[in-house]
């Protein structure tokens, strides 16, 4: 159930859930949901259990991000159902143009305190907003303290000494470095796309792939192979996928997803499919004959068979 509320969109992920009488709200960006959201999700959901509100999200529309961050680790529908996971019961989302040049103080008290009804507020250590970026976690207890609302602020989630972040996890996304990302992020990087066909020459050469166009909004993941995990008409494959431009077959330029599912038989045109990124094996490379191209795939294969069950999973 959508409602809309002065351009901010309410949306219940527990239909069983009232926000009549306020909430306890966390804000934030929580692209990815990764372990640091992780950690504050978990603040909510015990301060929203002692208090007996509901756990409330206020984030901002992914397609309306400040500039320069702008580069996704999670589609819209990905992040909700993680929320879901977490105990969230609902999520305000708002525009990021509409929200930037409000002042700190309103922020806090027109919409925090008096909009979403905040019983106590939950947020990062370096949270920012409000015009110029003036309003911090102090801010927030220094005109909501009097009111009796609490603020929260669980201690950053480090990883090697370093705080865990979105931009570290893009950097390492970019870099091919899929393990180290998903240890950060507590979860399998991935997208789910549509199936689409293609020139069918992986059929030919006697590996047929079920291809994805690779999600432009998404954080670009570094052209190469990598061992994956897919679901598809809810059953789970293990497979090998090539992200890139094709540069041996085709290099048209646009970014696909090619991936050979392991124990596959059927036809999936039309069909969304889930790709999960466990590991990398090697960097996209032009290949001077289909002879050689083939050879690698075999080579690829066994690569992804290997590291798929080094990381558990056996089916396949």
């Amino acid at each position: 159930m959508k409602e809309m509320f002065f351009d901010i969109e309410v949306i219940m992920l527990n239909k069983n859930a009232s926000l009549a009488n306020g909430c306890v709200i966390a804000v934030g960006g929580f692209d990815g949901v990764h372990l640091g959201h992780r950690a504050m999700l978990s603040a909510l959901t015990e301060e929203a259990k002692r208090q007996k509100k509901p756990a409330a999200v206020f984030s901002f529309a992914l397609s309306d991000r400040p500039k320069g961050n702008t580069a996704l680790l999670a589609s819209e529908d990905e992040k909700r159902r993680l929320l879901a996971e977490s105990g969230v019961d609902a999520v305000y989302i708002a525009s990021f143009s509409q929200i930037k040049d409000m002042p700190a103080e309103d922020f806090v008290l027109r919409l925090l305190y008096k909009r979403f009804g905040a019983a106590s507020v939950i947020c990062g250590y370096d949270f920012r907003f409000g015009s110029g970026r003036k309003g911090d976690f102090l801010l927030i207890k220094s005109l909501l303290s009097d009111k009796g609302v609490s603020v929260v602020t669980p201690d950053a989630v480090t990883e090697n000494g370093v705080p865990v972040s979105s931009t570290a996890i893009r950097a390492l996304i970019g870099e091919g470095r899929i393990e180290d990302a998903n240890k950060l992020l507590g979860r399998r990087f991935c997208f789910s796309a549509e199936v689409i066909k293609g020139r069918q020459l992986g059929r030919k050469l006697g590996f047929p792939t079920a291809n994805q166009k690779y999600p432009s909004s998404l954080v670009s993941a570094r052209f190469g192979v990598y061992a994956v995990v897919c679901r598809l008409s809810g059953k789970e494959y293990g497979g090998v996928a090539n992200i890139g431009i094709k540069p041996t077959v085709d290099n048209c330029g646009e970014v696909l997803c090619e991936v050979y599912l392991f124990g596959y038989n059927g036809d999936c045109y039309g069909e969304e499919m889930k790709t999960e990124l466990v590991s990398f094996i090697r960097p996209e490379q032009k290949f001077d004959s289909l002879d050689l191209l083939r050879a690698q795939v075999d080579s690829d294969k066994e690569a992804a068979k290997k590291l798929l069950k080094e990381y558990g999973y056996n089916e396949i």
